[in-house]
């Protein structure tokens, strides 16, 4: 697996011998990240990912994370839960020389601390079928994560279905695969 675009387009990314990690498909990424570029959602037309903030809920081995700082994002937060997860995030933010750039938290996604600074897209990339999501989505809006106009991008299950709160507008649903991809508008 690789990074598709950007400054660091083709530098591996490193994963871990695990069920519990499940990175998104070099297909489904690259689908996620041309409509983030080339602005589908953005007020201006613009790429959402040049300058963000991004958040990488449930981040695994930072695939979404390393994609998103290779196509210029600000900053990005990682948050897992599990400690394997997050220290091959870490090692392959630092292999593409990015860690200044970079936050690594470790804890539960339903409870994340306070946002240190709210985020413009955030991606949701959860254990399949085991109803995080709208807990994933509540315990973000009570930490304060969604920026203004947020652009939330959850993937599930193809066959997960799921109730958005109501401060929520989605915007698109495709299916790549086994994956199914929501694409959320924060309306708060």
């Amino acid at each position: 697996m690789r990074v598709i675009s950007g400054k660091h387009r083709g530098r591996k990314i490193q994963t871990v011998s695990s069920k519990k990690l499940r990175p998104t498909t070099g297909m489904a990424r690259e689908a996620i990240f041309n409509i983030l570029t080339h602005g589908k959602y953005s007020e201006d037309g613009e790429s959402l990912i040049t300058d963000a903030n991004i958040l990488d809920l449930f981040c695994g081995c930072g695939a979404l994370s390393m994609e998103s700082l290779s196509r210029g994002a600000s900053s990005v937060t990682l948050i897992d839960i599990d400690k394997e997860h997050l220290d091959i995030a870490r090692k392959n933010i630092q292999l593409i020389d990015e860690k200044q750039n970079a936050s690594f938290i470790r804890g539960d996604s339903a409870t994340p601390p306070p946002a240190r600074i709210p985020c413009e897209v955030i991606f949701l990339d959860p254990p399949y079928n085991q109803g995080l999501v709208t807990k994933a989505l509540k315990g973000l809006m009570a930490g304060g994560w969604f920026a203004k106009n947020a652009i939330i991008i959850v993937e599930t299950d193809f066959r997960e279905d799921i109730t958005f709160p109501e401060q929520f507008e989605e915007l698109d649903d495709r299916k790549y695969g086994n994956s199914r991809v929501r694409i959320l508008k924060w309306l708060g």
